[in-house]
């Protein structure tokens, strides 16, 4: 029952309360389409600040500063905050092209005394690198398969969990080789496999057959921001496939109008609209196949720039999913119980001992 941390294997009944899905530091910057106005094109080159904020509340890409994490002092009081809400672990799941720094998470976990577990994949298309048509699938899952098994980035920091595998409005070619790809890294290490899906799209069926037609377990496989325009079909569709579901978009309510759909399409469903989802598909018997979280990804989602910050979820969210008659045994579930099941990959965990030996071993033969 083991967990791979960014300082170490751990037993997953040590991971406490998690949030499987965050972003420590992250770069969407260029993945951000340029504005067409001169006005919008000035926007874009501010910082994040108090008089800009509202526009932000509109569309969070408007000013392209929103979409940079980069503060090492900021992020530590964020994370500090999760911890004393009563948070343990964090999942961090920016990949190599859009900021992924190995380091400083292991620096973080250390300093704060917080699990933080790393993901390894490639993102959406727009992300991928240069040569990505040229690359093979099996040449992708060996490039996974090392990340997790001795280290990302040239580092001895192993990933722990696979994703997210990025997928667009229509699955690129390229995006379906990075998912033939997780399907052999999830076979040849147990991992857990994220899934981001367009946030309107509705991929996540497909996804579930390209991942499950390798011999991916469906426990095994998690669908990402099925909370921000809510299809109840759709959701049970998913969880009778055996998928775990992820409502990972709480704090964030926004509304993009007609003047602001460049990367967002519309209407974020509230946090109460989550909040009552998650409990509609409890009562029906979803409990064990559903996680929670806030995908802090944005500056504005951070306390220290107006946001709700990592701990929202245990401050803001676990009351209101009280007052809606969720109970505590079911929150642990969503919290503590089905993100150490996906985060476990079914092998006994190592002592430190063990641990020290194989990396000298492999400094060895290096």
């Amino acid at each position: 029952m083991a967990v791979r941390t960014v300082t170490g294997e751990i037993s997953a009944d040590r991971l406490g309360i998690v949030l499987p899905h965050e972003h420590a530091f992250i770069d969407l910057r260029k993945l951000v389409p340029e504005p067409q106005s001169i006005s919008g094109r000035v926007l874009a080159q501010e910082k994040v600040h108090m008089g800009n904020l509202g526009v932000l509340q509109r569309n969070p890409y408007a000013v392209l500063d929103n979409a940079l994490i980069e503060d090492e002092n900021v992020i530590k009081q964020e994370l500090l905050a999760f911890k004393k809400a009563g948070g343990s672990t964090i999942v961090d799941l920016t990949l190599r092209d859009i900021g992924r720094d190995p380091i400083l998470l292991t620096g973080l976990s250390r300093e704060l005394g917080l699990n933080i577990v790393a993901g390894c994949g490639y993102y959406i298309q727009a992300s991928h690198p240069p040569d990505m048509e040229e690359r093979t699938v099996e040449g992708i899952a060996e490039e996974m398969v090392a990340e997790i098994r001795f280290g990302m980035d040239g580092t001895a920091v192993k990933a722990g969990v696979i994703g997210e595998i990025g997928t667009s409005a229509v699955i690129h070619p390229d995006e379906r080789k990075a998912l033939l790809a997780a399907a052999l890294a999830q076979q040849e290490t147990g991992l857990g496999v994220h899934v981001h899906t367009d946030l309107w799209a509705r991929q996540g069926l497909e996804v579930m057959r390209i991942l499950t037609g390798e011999g991916v377990p469906p426990d095994k496989i998690c669908i990402n921001h099925v909370d921000v325009d809510i299809h109840l079909d759709y959701l049970r569709a998913l969880l009778h496939a055996g998928a775990i579901i992820e409502f990972d978009n709480f704090g964030k309510e926004f509304y993009a109008d007609r003047r602001h759909r460049s990367v967002l399409k519309g209407l974020f469903a509230r946090d109460i609209d989550r909040v009552r989802t998650i409990k509609l598909l409890i009562d029906e018997g979803f409990a064990h196949q559903i996680m929670i979280s806030t995908d802090v990804c944005l500056k504005t989602a951070l306390r220290h720039y107006g946001g709700w910050g990592f701990d929202h979820m245990l401050t803001n969210i676990v009351p209101m999913l009280e007052d809606e008659g969720v109970t505590a045994d079911e929150i642990e579930m969503l919290m503590r119980v089905n993100p150490a099941r996906f985060l476990d990959d079914g092998r006994p965990p190592q002592s430190p001992a063990a641990s020290e030996s194989a990396e000298e071993a492999r400094d060895a033969i290096h």
